[in-house]
């Protein structure tokens, strides 16, 4: 259990520092807190899926790849409340209300983790999502205390760590800028991309060949400073200029 001085030192960081980096934060967060594991994600919602915009976490990559192999994601009852709400989901109480997850719980028992967490939703720009994971080093029977004197802490320090990056990006590169800088056929282009459009389904319903499609996806990725056309649909749905299908 942190006591209240080791809160407020963090706190002093979180507040005095310009940006502290994830890799810092979550070292702080697991030293202070006694936590076993963190995830930071913030995403774009697309009609054709999403977009990460940032990913963080202590999870070790077989973990992680076991998640994406298996598919959990449909499943996961812990993302489909958090999606879903602005209110902390305690992971044991996503697991009682959708049995159909225990495939999931099972495997994260597998491979070594615990059972007891709790996920924060982060306030985000629109079609975004964003979220802190915590899960706690401590033993079952005495998560219910921890979370409850814990959680009041979480959720500050997550906010903070979250507006932090949120305005990196921002002062990285005024949106008033690229949307200047984009043209209306180039954030059309890129707003059909982003509904998971082919350059030939794009050329089709914009009624222009698909050479000039790759045109304006060539220049929107130039503009945007980014080298990819996935890259270039995360930054335009990130700082909202382009419409939505």
């Amino acid at each position: 259990m942190a006591d209240q001085q080791a809160f407020f030192d963090l706190l002093d960081i979180m507040e005095n520092e310009e940006l502290v980096e994830p890799t810092r934060f979550f070292d702080l967060m697991c030293s202070t807190f006694s936590i076993a594991n963190l995830l930071y994600l913030d995403v774009g919602i697309l009609t054709a899926g999403v977009v990460i915009h940032r990913l963080h976490h202590t999870f070790s990559a077989r973990s992680l790849s076991t998640y994406i192999d298996k598919q959990y994601q449909r499943i996961d009852p812990i993302l489909r409340m958090t999606m879903g709400g602005l209110r902390p989901v305690d992971w044991a109480t996503a697991r009682k209300l959708h049995p159909e997850s225990e495939p999931l719980f099972s495997s994260a028992t597998q491979l070594g983790h615990g059972l007891d967490g709790v996920t924060l939703p982060l306030a985000t720009p629109p079609r975004r999502l964003a979220f802190l994971a915590i899960q706690a080093d401590v033993p079952a029977d005495e998560w219910p205390a921890y979370r409850r004197l814990h959680l009041r802490d979480f959720q500050l320090l997550a906010n903070l760590f979250h507006a932090a990056l949120l305005e990196s990006d921002e002062e990285c590169q005024p949106p008033e800028e690229c949307a200047k800088a984009l043209t209306h056929r180039e954030t059309e282009v890129l707003g059909w991309a982003a509904a998971g459009k082919s350059y030939w389904e794009i050329a089709t319903i914009l009624g222009i060949s698909e050479r000039t499609v790759r045109f304006f996806m060539t220049n929107a990725r130039r503009k945007l400073n980014v080298v990819s056309n996935s890259q270039a649909v995360a930054q335009a749905v990130r700082r909202d200029l382009i419409p939505t299908f």
